[in-house]
């Protein structure tokens, strides 16, 4: 995934080790579409969720016509409803870590990089961190959290030096990161990764953070495979 302002191809490392430190991330976010295929990546998403949610309400019309993943999905939606605020979050966050296996697009796919839907994944039981992260937000939209309090964060985090996929929930004004590393909710204002763009529902889509060199010293020649 090309930086803003910038020429270095980074790919999603979602099985790494924990975040590092928490000074080393951008501050600023700044309204840009300066990697256009991540922007239609993320349209191509939104088309696919949608579809995932027109077949969730045949589902809910005829339990008969429903899959073993859609039964899966809607099991830990459920659970989510049964609860409120933070408790919602975190519910759906353990849920979904608990319910998939970490597997690379590589493996899956023999691809570096492919998006899979919330039903896709919750069908196949796998995915890596983005698939994760997707997943969760349909679940928590589901579960009767708004679109605009929802948001996938694309982050780097400075300890493996790879990026990495997370959802994001608002709850009474702070963001909360859902990631299938951990299953506590971290709020986003002490998160230890750097973040590098903001993808949600809205007119805007995609929401860059500015360049900045990464004080780990990575330069295009550390850059693994691109996952656009």
């Amino acid at each position: 995934m090309p930086r803003v302002l910038g020429m270095l191809v980074v790919a999603f490392a979602c099985m790494g080790t924990g975040p590092g430190h928490a000074g080393d991330r951008s501050s600023q976010v700044v309204d840009a579409l300066s990697n256009p295929s991540l922007a239609v990546k993320w349209q191509t998403m939104q088309h696919r969720v949608a579809e995932d949610e027109s077949r969730l309400g045949l589902c809910r019309a005829e339990i008969a016509t429903c899959s073993d993943g859609e039964l899966r999905f809607e099991a830990i939606v459920a659970a989510g409803r049964l609860r409120e605020g933070r408790a919602r979050i975190g519910e759906i966050n353990r849920a979904v870590n608990l319910a998939i296996r970490p597997v690379s697009d590589e493996r899956r796919f023999g691809v570096a990089d492919r998006w899979s839907s919330p039903l896709e994944t919750m069908s196949d039981g796998a995915g890596d961190c983005e698939d994760y992260a997707i997943l969760k937000l349909l679940a928590l939209k589901e579960a009767g959290v708004a679109s605009g309090d929802l948001k996938l964060l694309i982050v780097h985090d400075p300890v493996t030096r790879t990026d990495h996929a997370v959802a994001s929930a608002r709850l009474e004004g702070r963001w909360l990161l859902l990631d299938n590393r951990r299953f506590a909710l971290v709020d986003l204002e002490f998160m230890q990764y750097r973040l590098l763009a903001e993808l949600d529902s809205g007119a805007e889509g995609v929401r860059h953070a500015a360049a900045e060199a990464l004080s780990s010293g990575a330069g295009p020649t550390d850059a693994p495979r691109d996952i656009m």
